[in-house]
């Protein structure tokens, strides 16, 4: 049994035979920031090489014909692009421009209007991973991983125009949950909103209520939970954090101080996720704030953007701008 994971890792660890994971206590793996399939990508090189000295002759050139898919998954798991990701998203697009690609990813950018050839990054996360991802939140993720996964370029057009339809259909849904999502902040707002910003409603869609919880963050400036129903009748909250608060230490501390409170949690820093019985949404609301007063009383809800200043005037031409793309990802 290997399991490959980027997560923080939580205090207890699956009994498995390997456990890949940079953020593992006492990994000297150079990046901590690996998205999973960035994990997966280290751990198939780490065969190739293994098989290459073993007699296996070119099999340690195998993993780089999986770049073009490691970019898209690193780019639409928004990690941060340290050094070791932007090589990895920089040799996948530069597979995916010259068009060795699988035809999933052809399918999905060309389906969009745009030409292989002049991809870049925010392709990848605009276009080709929210399609992916749509399929996952609303119906089933396994047309999008047949459309990565498929040889045959009639399959992945098909999947590919599939796809854009869930989109289209999320973004409908999104719309709506977005505007009650705000509606109930500006409520918040009339009384003071806490620290910590909860919202709810019994008709909101499960697999979209992390894209609310960033909408709604955008708009208050503060860590934000948007929470849904489940299947079981459990609420699935998706947290949204702010710089200079944690949101997976944040539930991990309501977590110590109502160890029956939260069902389960897991996530990052900027991004988490918990459930809980819908009966104790009203406590975990109230206890969220107080941990969050607790441990970061000086967290900066302005949303103040810090810049390395202002472009001069001579900086902005079409040369400049073709440099800043160039510079990429």
């Amino acid at each position: 049994m290997l399991v490959t994971d980027h997560h923080l890792p939580g205090a207890e660890h699956p009994p498995a035979n390997v456990i890949v994971n940079p953020n593992l206590e006492g990994c000297r793996f150079g990046s901590r920031n690996l998205a999973g399939v960035g994990v997966a990508f280290y751990v198939l090189a780490a065969l190739g090489r293994a098989l290459e000295q073993a007699g296996e002759q070119g099999a340690a050139r195998i993993p780089a014909g999986y770049l073009d898919l490691v970019a898209l998954g690193t780019v639409a798991d928004v990690v941060p692009l340290d050094h070791n990701n932007r090589i990895l998203v920089d040799q996948g697009l530069r597979r995916i421009q010259s068009g060795r690609t699988v035809p999933g990813i052809r399918a999905l950018i060309e389906q969009s209007g745009r030409r292989l050839a002049d991809t870049v990054s925010t392709d990848l996360g605009f276009v080709v991973g929210p399609r992916i991802n749509a399929a996952g939140r609303l119906e089933d993720i396994s047309i999008g991983i047949e459309c990565l996964l498929t040889d045959d370029a009639a399959t992945a057009a098909r999947h590919a125009a599939e796809l854009d339809r869930i989109n289209r259909e999320r973004r409908d849904i999104e719309a709506g949950m977005r505007e009650q999502a705000f509606e109930y902040v500006e409520r918040m707002r009339a009384q003071n909103l806490p620290p910590c910003v909860c919202v709810f409603d019994k008709s909101w869609h499960q697999g979209v209520v992390g894209l609310v919880a960033a909408r709604v963050r955008e708009r208050c400036h503060r860590p934000v939970i948007a929470f849904a129903r489940d299947r079981e009748g459990l609420l699935k909250g998706s947290a949204r954090s702010i710089p200079g608060v944690h949101a997976r230490d944040l539930l991990e501390a309501v977590h110590t101080d109502s160890p029956d409170l939260i069902q389960k949690f897991g996530g990052h820093a900027m991004a988490a996720g918990l459930s809980l019985e819908e009966r104790r949404y009203e406590e975990f609301k109230k206890a969220v704030s107080r941990a969050l007063d607790r441990l970061y009383p000086r967290a900066d809800f302005s949303g103040s953007i810090l810049s390395d200043g202002i472009l001069p005037g001579d900086a902005l031409t079409l040369r400049f701008a073709r440099q800043l793309r160039e510079a990429g990802p």
